[in-house]
């Protein structure tokens, strides 16, 4: 399998030289994936879900799962929570459809022929056992008490950063706050001064929305401390065109009464979702009422959210009824079918879930309404899976302002919680949030050494890759041995190894990869030069990890002081402050150039980059510490290539005494990663610090580091055997 991603790398830079002069021909958004949830898809349930009817426990009963209403990332690859809304399109005919949220598995067909399928893999079902809901519920009198869609209409869906549910509704329309496992928190919260008629609360006041024009949209803020969920259609007295954004703030549960206008070009179209991109910025989903070949209006707009009051700028970003597809991925097509081919179609009535995955991508999925018949007027439709590379998703714009806030892809720096002192620690998430306060990290280094390895090193990849708790390898450091030569073609082959992890790839340098580059076995290179040229290979864009899903990064690069220190990275995840810490073997770099040969001139050289390269670490070593304590993160990690307790503290004096210093004072465990002399070993070399060092010259080996906001020490960690080396 890794065989073949590293042919289909080879054969896409082909294809990427080759297409050079048309690239102003390839920016239209083109379809990458596709896989299909039959319209007839079910998933055991305590009774049946069927139109008009009441419960009625049985057993080997079955709910239809499709369509659904909201996507959200999930742990694994290709993993999504998806959920449905309420079922059969009303209050009234949908009172035996259990409100729920799916975990499904997508697998893509990314090339013609490709087999694909969604998997349903678990679903957590809304109930109110604690009786929070104030008027009867359909299945009052229940020990349970599972919510239907008598009762809500389900139509968004996001993640906190202490991993409660949050469901954005139409029948108040409401928010419901639940625990992980679906359970009622509170009472349904209402938005202030609007009612829909299907409101409980209604009784002889007048709605001032229509039905069915509630929360079709929500999204969550990077940090998960703030909603904004959408009205989907317009708020009487308003001008028509309108749509209110409102803010929640999810500590206090309240709305903070800051308010926005998105406006759309017809009266007659929806806004049909909201999700986050980057701090201010956000996609929306428009969409008329249509289907079929009388669909005209489906389309994505990137908003940026800033001052309250105005009127939300958009830009079209995607047009979902014009899509290329020059692989032919949503061929063959079914007789009567619309859209299919190139250009592919989403000619569903109903568009209301998209998440943004990797780089410039976006996933989309339909609402079924359970009868649909948009791509094919004899058949109803299914769950209609997509994934769309979308040119110019995240502009400029986009990049600075998430350069400098710090969008990782599993926590984002909130710079205005930061000044007000009131940061509170992240958990992982992708857009939106994701279900879990844990995540699981794969920790390699001083590999590949040698032809051997390189060779084996596929194999290595293969195995974490398969591993669906891990969201992200950190290698660090030493990228060949110290032996082999410091080519910009070997730096450039290793390269193309470490993109073939699918997740994403964080990497610090390490002596072998540039101190030690002046050996006539290396090169004879001048170490400098060589740190110059592992910049410019391996840190192409700032703020950008490798492998093959990039996330966004802190970089110490963003300091107007430090600029050439793209490799010291940082990011959040799981309640901790991860930070890379370019502090690198050979005595930290202070071991003589060429030996006795060394110039005076070199000499010089080479003092002068440790000195600027240790006040960067130690800055960074700061930064990281004060990014910990302003988040209230309960833990920090720090990983370098050196071994700085090998061979005594010469060269790393300074960074032992600030690690020492900081690590004292913070209420909270550190760790510290290192790599270098090969031999994996546990202790506590300073007070409040736990060290690891890796297994190093072997890719039959790798180290497991879950970080859990459950757990009371934080961290916890295994050695992981790669089957067929070890």
């Amino acid at each position: 399998m890794i065989h073949l991603k590293l042919l289909r790398l080879a054969v896409a830079a082909a294809a990427a030289v080759a297409a050079a002069p048309a690239a102003a021909a390839t920016a239209q958004p083109t379809l990458e994936g596709r896989a299909l949830l039959p319209a007839d898809a079910s998933a055991p349930a305590p009774f049946p879900a069927i139109r008009d009817t009441k419960p009625a426990p049985a057993s080997d009963a079955r709910q239809p799962v499709g369509g659904f209403s909201a996507l959200l990332d999930a742990p694994g690859k290709d993993t999504f929570w998806a959920m449905p809304d309420n079922g059969f399109g009303s209050k009234a005919n949908s009172a035996s459809f259990l409100l729920r949220v799916y975990r499904v598995r997508v697998d893509f067909e990314r090339r013609a022929g490709d087999e694909s399928g969604v998997a349903i893999l678990e679903s957590v079902t809304l109930r109110d056992p604690d009786r929070k809901v104030p008027f009867t519920l359909v299945t009052e009198g229940t020990a349970e008490r599972l919510l239907t869609g008598g009762d809500f209409d389900l139509e968004s869906f996001r993640v906190d950063r202490r991993g409660d549910l949050w469901f954005g509704e139409e029948f108040g329309p409401f928010l419901l706050h639940t625990d992980s496992t679906g359970k009622l928190l509170e009472a349904p919260i209402a938005l202030p001064g609007v009612q829909s008629p299907d409101n409980p609360f209604l009784g002889a006041g007048t709605a001032n929305l229509k039905r069915s024009n509630g929360f079709e949209g929500m999204a969550i803020s990077p940090d998960g401390e703030r909603l904004y969920p959408v009205l989907e259609g317009p708020v009487a007295g308003d001008d028509p065109t309108v749509r209110r954004v409102a803010e929640f703030d999810i500590a206090r549960s309240r709305y903070t009464g800051r308010r926005w206008e998105y406006k759309v070009a017809d009266a007659s179209l929806l806004v049909s979702d909201f999700t986050a991109l980057s701090k201010e910025r956000f996609v929306a989903l428009e969409r008329d009422n249509f289907e079929g070949t009388a669909a005209r209006h489906k389309k994505a707009f990137v908003t940026t959210i800033d001052r309250p009051g105005g009127v939300l700028p958009k830009r079209e970003v995607l047009d979902l009824l014009n899509v290329a597809d020059p692989a032919r991925i949503s061929e063959p097509a079914n007789p009567g079918d619309v859209g299919v081919g190139d250009p592919f179609a989403m000619p569903y009535q109903t568009i209301e879930a998209v998440l943004p995955t990797r780089g410039d991508r976006l996933a989309l999925v339909n609402d079924t309404n359970f009868g649909s018949r948009g791509r094919n007027p004899g058949t109803d439709d299914p769950s209609d899976f997509i994934e769309v590379r979308v040119p110019g998703l995240r502009d400029a714009g986009d990049e600075d302002e998430d350069e400098q806030d710090g969008d990782d892809g599993h926590g984002k720096k909130d710079k205005d919680k930061k000044e007000k002192g009131r940061g509170k620690k992240d958990k992982e998430k992708g857009s939106g949030g994701r279900h879990s306060r844990a995540t699981t990290l794969s920790i390699i280094g001083d590999t590949p050494y040698g032809d051997e390895q390189v060779r084996q090193f596929p194999l290595l990849v293969a195995d974490v890759d398969r591993q669906p708790d891990v969201r992200g390898v950190v290698h660090l450091g030493d990228v060949k041995s110290g032996s082999s030569t410091c080519t910009d073609e070997r730096f450039r082959s290793v390269l193309g190894l470490f993109n073939t992890f699918d997740d994403p790839f964080v990497l610090t340098p390490g002596d072998n990869d540039w101190t030690d580059c002046h050996r006539a076995n290396n090169g004879a290179f001048l170490p400098t030069e060589r740190l110059a040229k592992v910049r410019e290979v391996f840190y192409t864009r700032p703020g950008r990890t490798l492998g093959g899903r990039p996330m966004k990064v802190e970089t110490q690069a963003s300091d107007p002081r430090f600029r050439r220190y793209v490799e010291n990275q940082r990011f959040e995840t799981g309640g901790a402050v991860i930070a890379t810490v370019h502090v690198v073997g050979s005595k930290n770099g202070l071991l003589p150039w060429f030996g006795a040969a060394e110039t005076a001139e070199q000499r010089n050289t080479r003092l002068a980059e440790v000195a600027e390269r240790d006040a960067a670490n130690l800055a960074w070593i700061d930064a990281a510490f004060d990014r910990a304590r302003d988040s209230r993160a309960r833990g920090v990690v720090l990983a370098m290539q050196a071994d700085t307790f090998a061979a005594g503290p010469a060269g790393f004096e300074r960074v032992l005494e600030r690690i020492a210093s900081r690590a004292a004072a913070f209420d909270g465990p550190v760790l510290l990663l290192q790599g270098d002399t090969h031999k994996y070993r546990t202790d506590q070399p300073l007070p409040n610090v736990t060290r690891i060092v890796v297994e190093g010259e072997t890719a039959a080996e790798w180290l497991r580091l879950r970080i859990d906001d459950d757990l009371p020490g934080l961290f916890s960690w295994t050695r992981e055997a790669v089957p067929g080396l070890s």
